[in-house]
């Protein structure tokens, strides 16, 4: 039995004012009502772009934790098949760090990858690690 509150099956939104075009699997952080392609190993981004394209037109953009499938990530690293996957400053993903850093944990590799690949990853809420 469904409910009439539940929108839709995958939290995906369209945006417009950025031109993401080739940037797909890129995170996305927003400030202020502002979105970007996420610049930060420490402050979580929101989101992953789907499919991008010019400033006036819409770009898709998934919300980390409201997924119900994986998606394509693009590596920033090699990525090995399980890792667990942490924030880079560019937009890309890379295998966690482990103890002793701060970073945001994004997801997890479902397949290895090497730098600059788009990969297949389950995403979650951003989960900040000390």
């Amino acid at each position: 039995m469904g409910s009439a509150l539940l929108t839709r099956e995958n939290a995906i939104v369209p945006v417009t004012g950025v031109n993401y075009t080739g940037k797909e699997g890129y995170l996305v952080k927003a400030a202020a009502g502002v979105h970007a392609v996420n610049d930060s190993k420490t402050v979580p981004a929101f989101g992953v772009i789907l499919d991008g394209d010019v400033a006036a037109k819409n770009s898709s953009v998934g919300i980390l934790g409201g997924l119900a499938g994986p998606v394509r990530l693009k590596a920033g690293g090699a990525i090995n098949q399980f890792d667990r996957l942490e924030q880079k400053n560019d937009g890309t993903v890379v295998a966690d760090e482990a103890a002793g850093t701060a970073r945001v944990v994004i997801g997890v590799a479902l397949e290895a990858a090497a730098a600059g690949d788009l990969f297949e990853a389950a995403t979650i809420a951003p989960v900040i690690l000390p």
